[in-house]
């Protein structure tokens, strides 16, 4: 019952992450570019010394080419994100890599896909094949960095037994 109940709670997280990167995909293009540009400007001013202190040309320069790099890092922090949750989903059915790598793998990138098609229906947004890769780099970089920390931790497991 206890492993059943712990099975449900990572199929439910990964299920609840997959509706948040469903909700960012469903808002329409003005408001997505509204958030990713208070995101990108909050960003800029953390980082840019004297920001406002910048012409307006400069400030919407520096804006323009960081706002470009922060929403693809969004979309592949969130897709590393769903590789973690999805991953920890399979596996508390199976701890054979083998199984967990491609079904997370393609259901990922699946998921990816799906959600860029999506886009295609949604006033002022559209669905962008680099976006589908940028996400699919995202989750299968914090697939491999799991698989080799659990590739650390039974290596050091042998050696204790030896």
């Amino acid at each position: 019952m206890k492993k059943n109940f712990k099975r449900g709670i990572f199929i439910i997280i990964a299920v609840i992450w997959m509706g948040v990167i469903f909700y960012f995909s469903h808002q329409n293009g003005t408001a997505s570019s509204n958030m990713s540009g208070s995101v990108t400007r909050w960003v800029v001013n953390l980082f840019v010394p004297n920001f406002s202190d910048l012409t307006k040309s400069e400030q919407a320069s520096i804006l323009k080419d960081a706002g470009y790099v922060i929403r693809k890092l969004g979309h592949y922090s969130e897709y590393a994100v769903l590789g973690f949750f999805l991953f920890t989903a399979v596996y508390a059915f199976t701890s054979n890599e083998k199984i967990i790598f491609p079904i997370v793998s393609i259901f990922g990138i699946l998921y990816a896909i799906s959600d860029e098609f999506h886009q295609y229906f949604i006033s002022g947004r559209a669905p962008a094949v680099k976006d589908v890769l940028i996400d699919s780099i995202g989750l299968l970089t914090m697939i491999f960095f799991i698989g080799f920390l659990l590739n650390l931790k039974k290596g050091r497991r042998k050696k204790v037994e030896e």
